[in-house]
């Protein structure tokens, strides 16, 4: 018997508008939230307001900062686990160890479902329950407001 992940908020961040859309709806009808954005500037403005549970990332987008964005997801919410979509096939071994999965493209969709399932059942097991959103948390510091979150608020 399959474990079948609750409800989940997956962010696709892929440059490359039609597949992005395509895994968003692919996503959406296997009973996922799954939201769409072509960089990491809404990517980031999406991670502050919304609470993600994964994050698909395409590891070549234009505004080459995806490395960054999955460091600053890493560093802020070690929880939430990271698929990268690549061109190029990689071992596991091949890429940094903070990356938790790896979907190479032209991307299958029973290995992708496999995959997002997989990364939400294991995600699950190491998200933190009932805390303040700590990418908001992270992210709000770096603001130009007033507001500054206090250190001990960010995990």
């Amino acid at each position: 018997m399959r474990i079948r992940p609750e409800l989940a908020t997956i962010l696709v961040v892929e440059d490359d508008a039609v597949l992005g859309q395509v895994l968003a709806r692919v996503l959406t009808r296997d009973g996922q939230i799954a939201l769409h954005v072509p960089n990491t500037t809404q990517a980031l403005h999406l991670l502050r307001r919304r609470k993600p549970r994964l994050v698909l990332l395409d590891a070549s987008l234009r505004d080459g900062a995806a490395l960054k964005l999955a460091v600053a997801i890493r560093a802020a919410c070690a929880w939430i686990p990271i698929i990268l979509l690549t061109t190029y096939p990689f071992n596991r071994s091949d890429f940094p160890n903070w990356l938790d999965r790896l979907v190479t493209k032209s991307i299958d969709l029973p290995e992708l479902r496999r995959t997002v399932e997989a990364a939400l059942v294991d995600g699950q097991a190491c998200r933190p329950q009932a805390k303040p959103n700590p990418v908001e948390t992270a992210f709000l510091a770096n603001r130009t407001e007033s507001y500054a979150a206090p250190a001990a608020a960010v995990y």
